[in-house]
């Protein structure tokens, strides 16, 4: 049913251009950057540590269409499971964005990450210089393609309360709604977003973030469901983002573009029980400072906010 539905929007959306066509129209980007996991939890070693290297490439097909694709290459693995020593894609979209007026919308339909493929709706308006609502809507289930048996790889199945549900369920609604508040002269965005996550939990978050020319540097806050996984989890949680924007460095020849990812994000939650408020991303370079639709608000209005 989800893949009868991307396919028959995706179409319905085709003859829809919603804006004049862009100079980077037909231009292929090849990028890579990598992945860092680690851990403090073994007395014998100071950190566990996993780095995956991520290829990824991005075709600009004109008209606000792009067609995405990323792949995770294991490259170091230091004390996490062996499940994790597999090759495996984790992103393959086509998006549209469309703009009317205030009204600007973002289509993405194909795999997702966290290992979910469906339907992703994004929703972004500038009601003054000062404020912007968004909304999010995602229709997903659980797949995966691998270059291993699918039996080497597992979510553990958290139940929150009573229900007993847990990331790789099909069919999961995802709803997300938010307000931006835009400070210019500090260049300082506050986030307020609610909403029903990937494990059927509610939760609010609250974010403000300093925007500067190459990084965003912010501080967050979180109040979701009580977790019953076998300790005593907070409901509370919160920490900091650090997005760094890498160098333009990039190699050119016609229609084709060779760079390294956009972006270097880091996240500490001091309170994470690894589940709670968890959602997919829909762009191999997704992050808290850039938009997921173009808009000219905020970071949006920023120079070098986006490539």
């Amino acid at each position: 049913m989800i893949k009868q539905t991307i396919i028959a929007l995706l179409c319905f959306l085709a003859p829809l251009t919603g804006q004049a066509q862009s100079p980077d129209a037909g231009t292929v980007e090849v990028f890579a950057g990598a992945e860092l996991n680690y851990a403090d939890v073994n007395f014998l070693r100071l950190y566990n540590v996993l780095v995956n290297v991520t290829p990824g490439v991005k075709w600009h097909l004109g008209h606000d269409w792009l067609v995405a694709g990323q792949l995770f290459l294991p490259a170091v693995n230091y004390g996490y499971d062996n499940k994790h020593n597999i090759v495996r894609l984790t992103n393959a979209t086509l998006a549209k964005q469309l703009h009317f007026g205030r009204q600007h919308f973002k289509l993405t339909g194909g795999l997702f990450g966290r290992d979910r493929y469906g339907l992703d709706l994004r929703w972004m308006m500038p009601a003054t210089d000062w404020l912007m609502l968004e909304a999010q809507v995602g229709y997903t289930g659980a797949w995966r393609l691998a270059a291993a048996d699918a039996l080497d790889w597992t979510w553990d199945a958290y139940p929150i309360e009573t229900k007993a549900v847990n990331f790789d369920a099909p069919d999961r609604l995802t709803a997300i709604v938010g307000a931006n508040v835009w400070l210019s002269p500090w260049n300082t965005q506050f986030r307020l977003t609610a909403g029903r996550y990937l494990n059927l939990d509610y939760g609010t978050e609250l974010q403000v973030m300093r925007h500067f020319r190459g990084c965003s540097v912010g501080l967050f806050a979180q109040l979701h469901e009580k977790q019953s996984v076998g300790r005593r989890y907070p409901t509370e949680a919160g920490g900091f983002r650090v997005v760094v924007c890498l160098p333009d460095w990039h190699w050119t020849s016609g229609k084709l573009k060779v760079r390294p990812a956009s972006n270097f994000r880091l996240t500490y939650n001091a309170q994470a029980d690894g589940i709670s408020m968890q959602n997919y991303t829909t762009d191999p370079e997704e992050n808290e400072r850039d938009y997921p639709v173009r808009i000219p608000w905020g970071t949006g209005s920023m120079t070098h906010a986006t490539r």
